[in-house]
């Protein structure tokens, strides 16, 4: 039997150092710690996908929270089961999930839910205060901020008409996608 560990944030600003710490502390070697940054929306998680091919019949995962795994109940049911069915031992946040006893289901079924739940009212809320925003202030705009200001954009144009497109992108710290998006077609 080994024990294995999976540790996931959603965004690369957010830090995994304390699922980690848990997940050690439960006598996970390091190097057995699978970790990685990416939304738990998608199912398609590299460090996800290695370890589930890792595990044996007898190996423990041990995650933190359930919405580590998934984001949706559709998910997290799938992943236990299709670990269940290796006979691989899932243990989230020192429960363990034993998907094989009608206990076991419950127990899935319901805190998956709350995950998914969890996520159904981040999302509501995100979309309420963009609605709001939308009504309440005139400049409201969606998404990414520009990163170059109309007196940045001017000076841009000015320094490409002597320079390629590359040296233009390094001199204003932007990729050369982005000086083509504000001066046109690229030079040669």
């Amino acid at each position: 039997m080994t024990k294995y560990g999976y540790a996931r944030v959603s965004t690369i600003k957010q830090d995994l150092n304390e699922q980690i710490d848990k997940i050690k502390s439960k006598g996970v070697a390091i190097n057995n710690i699978f970790a990685e940054k990416i939304t738990g929306t998608k199912s398609d998680r590299p460090e996800w996908l290695k370890l589930v091919q890792t595990v044996q019949p007898g190996d423990v995962i041990i995650a933190t929270k359930l919405d580590r795994l998934g984001r949706s109940l559709q998910v997290i049911l799938k992943e236990v089961n299709e670990l269940t069915s290796k006979q691989v031992t899932v243990i989230v946040g020192g429960i363990t999930f034993n998907n094989t006893t009608p206990t076991g289901t419950l127990m899935l079924n319901v805190m998956g839910s709350f995950a998914e739940f969890e996520r159904d009212m981040i999302v509501d809320r995100m979309q309420g205060a963009r609605e709001y925003k939308r009504k309440t202030d005139p400049n409201y705009r969606e998404g990414r901020k520009k990163k170059l200001t109309p007196t940045m954009v001017s000076a841009l144009k000015r320094y490409y008409q002597n320079h390629t497109q590359k040296e233009t992108a390094r001199a204003f710290k932007i990729c050369p996608r982005t000086v083509g998006n504000y001066t046109g077609k690229p030079k040669n």
